[in-house]
């Protein structure tokens, strides 16, 4: 009765502030929504009806209760839209009378409006846009609250048994004041639950603040990143990680050894030296060709808000789209840098001398494009092969940055030649990376975990944060089986923390 009443209060309120999630479960028919996607956001509007009737137990009469109602079903409805294809959302724009209305008057960009992702709006729009999909796919932010952890105490869990490793992964236990816990076989922990709960009891006596989980190349698979969140979530009666993890991987022991010395010498940046770059590529054919264009060039203009230039590193592979009539303007004078094509599909198998100068010269890079095990943005991965990365920290938001070699979600065993972006990027020097195992949702999850570090907080505890906010409510979902399912639930989670946990790059 009590979630009736409430669904009830949740559609008046539905006329002033949209149609919530179930408002999308209502036009689920004409939408086409699948069994899946009709479930997940049955559970949106589930837990969003307890928290509205929790907000209006513990505020009644509040001045501010409206504004904040508003504010939660508003959120509901981007998450379920988040759930939607983009043939999907066209339909639910079509329903919602918004596919022809014209963007609002004073936009922040001058660039023809028959694309949303042509606009380059602020953060502040992108979190208060006047319209869903205003601003083209890709653009609703994933929402990051503080969770609560030990206030000390850090925990190193590894399954290296090379000397150089074993000697550096001490040292950092030292000087983090910390303990290392080894154990046989972090690769095959998911297949026994028992020695799993052993773990995750040791780890509950140890009680740390951050940990540092160091897995063989072998071990680093799908499952056994898994098989931790499990864990790591449920060191308590909440589903969400309890601790800040983070992992540190690299191709061997001896590129270990150097990033843990990288990370134990590591200095934090005062904002003034933050020196970023970004990455977009062109290269869809559907709606959702330039998203990544201007996921990069949000970063520049968000940067340059705080008076700071950044290059906007702009890789497009399709020579039509440089036709095409609402192909943006990219002039040099705004800080661009061009990486155009130079037949009908083209792979850059080479960087042009300013596009190592920019990134040579930056700490803080962001990506933005498609990813496979041997291309990134629309350039060969073996372009970095010789890129120095040196204290570099990177947001990565192409799908398989951080692919393992031996998979669970889907066979990479003819992949085995292809090193992937994220090893090449530890191996020459980087601190920190955010990757993805699988196929990544992009700029909504990279850059609220960014927004974090850049805010002074711990790599540790942003990339909680992120995956918190995608764990919700929910349990960890089950392994992958015989490459079953592999753009199932599952794929959400593989979100990667590469780097000390510890890290702080940015001071407060």
């Amino acid at each position: 009765m009590v979630w009736r009443i409430c669904a009830i209060l949740l559609l008046t309120v539905s006329i002033a502030c949209g149609q919530g999630a179930q408002g999308v479960l209502r036009k689920g028919e004409a939408l086409g929504l699948t069994d899946l996607q009709e479930k997940q956001i049955r559970e949106i509007l589930n837990k969003t009806v307890k928290e509205y009737n929790d907000l209006r137990t513990r505020e009644p009469g509040s001045p501010g209760l409206s504004e904040k109602l508003n504010s939660l079903r508003k959120g509901a409805e981007d998450q379920s839209l988040d759930l939607l294809t983009l043939e999907q959302r066209k339909r639910w724009d079509e329903l919602s009378g918004n596919s022809t209305r014209p963007p609002d008057a004073g936009s922040s960009t001058s660039q023809p409006a028959m694309d949303g992702s042509l606009l380059i709006p602020t953060i502040e729009e992108l979190r208060n846009p006047p319209r869903p999909g205003a601003y083209g796919p890709s653009t609703t932010l994933a929402k990051t609250v503080p969770h609560p952890v030990s206030s000390q105490g850090y925990l190193i869990l590894t399954d290296h048994t090379d000397p150089a490793a074993g000697l550096a992964l001490k040292e950092l236990a030292r000087v983090r004041g910390g303990e290392l816990m080894v154990l046989k076989d972090l690769g095959t922990l998911y297949k026994n639950p028992l020695s799993a709960k052993q773990v995750r009891n040791a780890i509950r006596k140890v009680n740390p603040r951050f940990v540092a989980i160091a897995p063989r190349m072998e071990s680093f698979r799908e499952n056994m990143h898994l098989c931790l969140l499990k864990i790591l979530s449920g060191l308590d009666d909440d589903p969400e990680l309890d601790v800040f993890p983070g992992y540190l991987l690299a191709s061997g022991p001896e590129e270990l050894a150097a990033l843990v010395n990288r990370s134990i010498q590591y200095r934090s940046l005062d904002a003034r030296e933050i020196a970023p770059a970004s990455i977009g590529a062109i290269e869809d054919s559907d709606a959702r060709r330039y998203r990544s264009y201007q996921k990069a060039k949000v970063m520049q203009k968000m940067f340059a808000d705080e008076g700071k230039e950044s290059p906007a590193i702009i890789v497009t592979t399709k020579k039509s789209h440089t036709e095409r009539d609402d192909y943006p303007e990219l002039p040099s004078g705004e800080g661009n840098i061009i990486m155009s094509p130079t037949s009908e599909r083209h792979t850059f198998e080479s960087l042009p001398l300013s596009v190592e100068l920019a990134i040579d010269k930056s700490n803080m890079l962001f990506m933005f494009g498609h990813g496979t095990t041997s291309r990134i943005c629309g350039i060969d991965i073996d372009v970095f092969a010789k890129t120095d990365f040196t204290d570099g920290i990177i947001f990565c938001g192409s799908c398989m940055s951080a692919a393992p070699y031996d998979a669970d979600r889907v066979d990479l065993a003819s992949k085995r030649n292809d090193k992937r972006f994220a090893f090449y990027a530890m191996d020459n020097g980087a601190v920190m990376m955010l990757g993805h195992m699988g196929l990544c949702g992009g700029f909504p999850k990279v850059f609220p975990m960014a927004e974090q570090v850049l805010a002074g907080t711990s790599t540790g505890e942003a990339y909680q944060q992120l995956m918190n906010s995608i764990i919700g409510d929910n349990l960890v979902f089950d392994y992958y089986e015989d490459y079953a399912n592999s753009k199932g639930p599952a794929n959400a989670y593989l979100y990667v923390l590469l780097g000390d946990p510890a890290l702080v790059p940015v001071k407060k």
